[in-house]
């Protein structure tokens, strides 16, 4: 009797227990990354209380950077990935509530503790599902395509969430995307369809409007979305071509305060993308994007005026890489790049454009380009105080080994506005009101003086990074920007940065 009650009551616990799935494979890495940040002037000679209180004037902290990710294969053809991360300036343990969510200083804040830990991967993959070249993921993931142009890791990366948005929040490491995406493999063709929410870690999906990211707040709009489409063509040539042609499109919901019929914010982007090789060691590539849609509520309009205004903006980009091929110097294995891109601007992006405004109205077309979620240019100072809009860039770099596992890398950049800007708050007599702002490591914004000149500034960077082991990566950045005749002589002071990090993989 009493082992029959034994069985009784073991197979009760069996029944109430959670059912767990069967793992064939788990894997377990992540890293460490601790770094001295010293930054020096980046208001250019602005300064305000705020940036003294905020350290912004002359910035010197460690940072360190964490994160765990956990994969698990459940069967051949579905895997899960969950990823943690911890991001905080050293000896930082109080609550934060300063920290903007994105660049602009639209007011939202990171509310939590500096050792808090973060979700920044939760993701499933399903493989051959339903049909055998179709893989869905399924959660939040990485979203790359081509150089980042339009999407990159992480988008915007002088916008970022988390306690390193008041701290330098063009350095954070959470940049994913709540995203469902669907890829059919037909070698040579690979097509991705996709879609995420934009800024979905807001408890409604939404976000304060920005002329930068689109967002909106959840008082005046309900979701932010965003969907695309790309296919990546590998011709299978000697010269190893890829092309790469796509579609995105942002949309806002609509804006409940706005005129009757007027649409909301909508972004819809076509582009190509062709990479080639047309000698040993010469990579060629050139991306050409276009923007459509609708430019909602143009700053200095109103909510219920109906100030709706048609995009059409351009962007493209060359980029070349040289891998010299003289015997006498192979060994250190010398790499000569350059680059061009271009993203339109608008000289009267802050007109109104309406019947019946005190601003002068200049035309019915928004032509300043959208930086939609690009990643490119990180790490570079320009890239911290600049969006990418009304802005040609030029950038020529050498990199080489100079002795073993040590790489070394120099690169000039260039930038001039594509539009003239004009002084802030008004036309200011030039017939154009197009004010220019920067923004800080902290996401706050700065609005300088400014004349008509394009020259918006040079910076020079020297990058040289160590493998002390294959786990082990020691890097020292070195920055100076050199403002340029676009800004007043009282903002023409030299930016700089120092970075040095020590960075452990396991």
């Amino acid at each position: 009797m009493k082992n029959k009650l034994v069985l009784a009551l073991a197979a009760v616990v069996l029944m109430g227990a959670p059912a767990f799935a069967a793992i064939q494979n788990v894997k377990i890495s992540g890293d460490i990354d601790s770094t001295y940040l010293n930054r020096q002037d980046f208001g250019l000679g602005t300064k305000t209380n705020g940036m003294e209180t905020a350290g912004l004037i002359n910035q010197s902290t460690f940072i360190t950077q964490t994160t765990l990710k956990v994969d698990a294969d459940l069967s051949d053809n579905v895997s899960t990935t969950v990823g943690l991360i911890n991001e905080r300036a050293w000896d930082s343990e109080n609550s934060v509530g300063t920290g903007n969510l994105n660049a602009g200083g639209n007011g939202n804040t990171w509310a939590g503790s500096d050792t808090n830990v973060q979700l920044y991967l939760a993701y499933a993959t399903l493989r051959e599902f339903l049909y055998s070249p179709l893989t869905v993921t399924v959660g939040r993931q990485y979203l790359n395509y081509g150089n980042g142009l339009i999407i990159g890791a992480g988008g915007l990366n002088n916008a970022a969430s988390g306690p390193l948005a008041a701290v330098a929040v063009d350095l954070t490491k959470r940049k994913t995307y709540d995203a469902i995406k669907a890829t059919l493999d037909y070698k040579p063709l690979t097509l991705d369809f996709l879609y995420f929410k934009n800024l979905s870690n807001e408890t409604n999906g939404g976000g304060l409007l920005t002329a930068v990211a689109g967002q909106r707040s959840s008082a005046t709009a309900d979701d932010s979305s965003v969907f695309g489409i790309n296919a990546n063509y590998q011709l299978g040539d000697a010269m190893n071509t890829v092309a790469e042609g796509y579609f995105f499109a942002r949309v806002n919901g609509k804006k409940s305060t706005q005129a009757s019929g007027a649409k909301d914010d909508q972004v819809f982007v076509p582009g190509l993308r062709v990479s080639t090789n047309p000698v040993k060691g010469l990579n060629t590539q050139v991306e050409v994007a276009w923007q459509g849609g609708t430019k909602a509520t143009v700053p200095g309009g109103t909510t219920d005026d109906g100030d709706n205004i048609h995009r059409s903006a351009m962007a493209y980009q060359f980029l070349a890489s040289y891998a010299i091929p003289l015997a006498q110097i192979e060994k250190y294995k010398p790499t000569v790049n350059a680059s061009f891109t271009h993203v339109s601007g608008d000289k009267n992006a802050g007109d109104p454009r309406v019947t019946g405004s005190t601003w002068p109205s200049s035309g019915s077309t928004y032509k300043a380009w959208d930086p939609m979620f690009e990643s490119q240019g990180g790490g570079t100072i320009y890239n911290t105080l600049f969006n990418l809009t009304n802005m040609n860039i030029a950038s020529a770099g050498v990199s080489a080994t100079p002795i073993q596992d040590v790489t070394a890398t120099a690169t000039w950049s260039g930038l001039w506005a594509n539009k003239k800007v004009g002084a802030t708050g008004s036309p200011g007599g030039l017939g154009i009101n197009n004010p220019l702002t920067f923004f800080q490591p902290d996401g706050t914004s700065v609005a300088p003086a400014t004349t008509t000149a394009k020259m918006m500034g040079n910076e020079y960077d020297l990058n040289v990074n160590y493998n002390y082991t294959e786990d082990v990566l020691l890097g020292v950045n070195l920055g100076w920007f050199v403002p340029g005749s676009l800004f007043d002589k009282a903002n023409r002071n030299t930016a700089s940065q120092a970075i040095a990090h020590v960075d452990v993989n396991f």
